[in-house]
């Protein structure tokens, strides 16, 4: 059990850490701030329908297979119903977090749709500007939060945690497994830029770049 959870918390740091990567991917210059924030909306749109399908599709698998549970020479009847009650509920947190997802836009998302409903030009990309300012602000806390809990995690498992040893007592990597999982996360973290930050990075370089255009063309004239 506790290399199958090990195993999962790895699987979802490897996750995240793909995630970000592939979303990075937006290298467009001097695109404006509404535009950037579409791109950035559709970009949160498409993740959010993949991971709440995909978390969706594995909760019915889980409910699934734990209804296959039954006693036998290893497992009597009361462990067997508690691994299908444990089961059953895991099953259903996959599933409903995946039906929540798919119908909760993400935030980015939700800001988009309000700038669009902005008439005036200017205001509309002074909005675009602010909320990829507050978007990449956000992101970055967080990202620097579950940095620091990753790497709190891993000083832990590599450190401080008590052995783990097989049934026959030879010592067990678990440790050492998880310590590592949990490092690769921090790195990802504290040193991989969010999409939002790329993205609010992007604007303010195209911008410069811009300014620097009109600038030497007044100078010229």
């Amino acid at each position: 059990m506790k290399t199958l959870k090990c195993s999962l918390l790895v699987g979802l740091l490897i996750l995240m850490t793909a995630s970000q990567a592939l979303a990075a991917n937006f290298n467009q210059p001097s695109l404006s701030a509404e535009t950037l924030l579409g791109n950035l909306a559709q970009a949160k749109k498409t993740n959010r329908i993949v991971g709440g399908v995909t978390l969706t599709v594995l909760g019915i698998g889980t409910g699934a297979l734990v209804s296959t549970i039954d006693s036998d020479d290893y497992n009597n009847k009361e462990d067997a119903d508690t691994a299908k009650t444990a089961g059953y509920i895991l099953a259903g947190i996959m599933t409903g977090g995946g039906l929540i997802t798919l119908v909760l836009p993400s935030e980015a998302e939700n800001h988009y749709r309000d700038v669009k409903l902005i008439d005036d030009p200017r205001a509309r990309e002074n909005a675009a500007y602010g909320s990829l300012v507050f978007l990449a602000e956000k992101a970055k806390n967080e990202r620097m939060m579950s940095g620091a809990v990753s790497a709190g995690m891993a000083f832990y498992y590599l450190f401080a945690a008590d052995p783990v040893y097989y049934y026959d007592g030879t010592p067990s990597d678990y440790n050492t497994y998880c310590g590592l999982g949990f490092a690769a996360g921090a790195v990802s973290s504290l040193f991989i830029q969010s999409v939002e930050e790329k993205m609010l990075e992007q604007y303010e370089r195209g911008y410069a770049a811009d300014e620097g255009q009109r600038r030497s063309s007044l100078r010229m004239g």
